[in-house]
């Protein structure tokens, strides 16, 4: 029988491999965050983290957990881009740094934290980089930097698009599963056994290993995600339909504007708040 294997970056799948198995996580955070003192061991802690005073909202990660050196890891999984997705991983690194303080430690004793975020979308367009580093920096002085957070974001999206994964490289092997773990059973030259940790993940993805109601919220997760891309690519369609609208009656009415020849091309852009050479590309187009 064909083994059915459920999308690790699915947020069920992901939490009971990364935020149960000690020791697929532990790689997983050596190999992507690399941080100065590697991980030997963790504790998983509490999802949930303190509600903000303002609004009394409490924050959800994934999988937070610290290691034998005290260090914070935070692990996130995104499947749907959203406005102010770069904000609010900033927000979860600093509610996590915060909580050190809150057990009386002090500032010279807090550890960083590390926060890492797969999405699964292509969101940083100018360059064929896909695991960015994120971290707080003298704007001159590159080498002086304040270490309490370090933010990664990975763009699986992007490692996707440019496939040729290289099952020689670590990191390749991990971005393989995470995109396409059904390959990692059918290549002839690749014998997973030789990878303990990543055998077990890909063992872990087998629908067999859920329970019917864990099946059912699987569904329903994936569902969800495509009605909310659908919903936004419809509001895409409309949103580009309205703008071209607009674009063109701002087009006219700035044409109108240039050949009545009463105001400059300056004060035209000061007029419609567009740049001058805006006005000038206009203007030659009408030409």
């Amino acid at each position: 029988m064909k083994r059915v294997l459920l999308r690790p970056t699915a947020d069920l799948v992901f939490k009971r491999i990364f935020g149960k198995e000690k020791e697929i996580a532990i790689e997983f955070i050596n190999l992507f965050i690399n941080p100065p003192k590697p991980v030997v061991d963790i504790t998983f802690l509490e999802q949930e983290m303190p509600a903000d005073l303002r609004d009394g909202k409490v924050s959800v990660v994934d999988i937070r957990c610290t290691d034998s050196n005290n260090q914070h890891f935070i692990l996130e999984m995104q499947v749907v881009h959203h406005e102010g997705f770069l904000d609010r991983q900033l927000l979860y690194a600093c509610k996590a740094y915060a909580m050190q303080f809150l057990s009386g430690v002090k500032y010279s004793d807090r550890q960083t934290v590390y926060l890492l975020t797969i999405i699964d979308k292509e969101i940083i367009h100018d360059t064929t980089l896909w695991l960015h580093p994120f971290a707080v920096r003298h704007e001159e002085l590159n080498h002086i930097s304040i270490p309490g957070l370090q933010m990664r974001v990975l763009e699986l999206g992007k490692r996707k698009k440019l496939g040729n994964f290289n099952m020689e490289n670590p990191s390749d092997r991990w971005m393989a599963f995470l995109a396409e773990p059904e390959k990692l059973i059918t290549m002839p030259k690749f014998d997973i056994s030789v990878y303990p940790n990543l055998m077990k993940a890909v063992d872990l993805l087998d629908r067999s290993n859920f329970t019917m109601a864990q099946q059912i919220a699987y569904d329903n997760h994936l569902f969800a995600v495509a009605d909310i891309n659908q919903s936004r690519m419809e509001s895409f369609d409309q949103g580009y339909d309205e703008g071209l609208e607009k674009g063109l009656q701002l087009s006219i009415a700035i044409y109108k504007e240039l050949h009545s020849g009463i105001l400059s091309v300056e004060e035209i852009a000061l007029k419609y708040s567009i740049t001058v050479s805006e006005v000038k590309k206009l203007a030659k187009e009408f030409e």
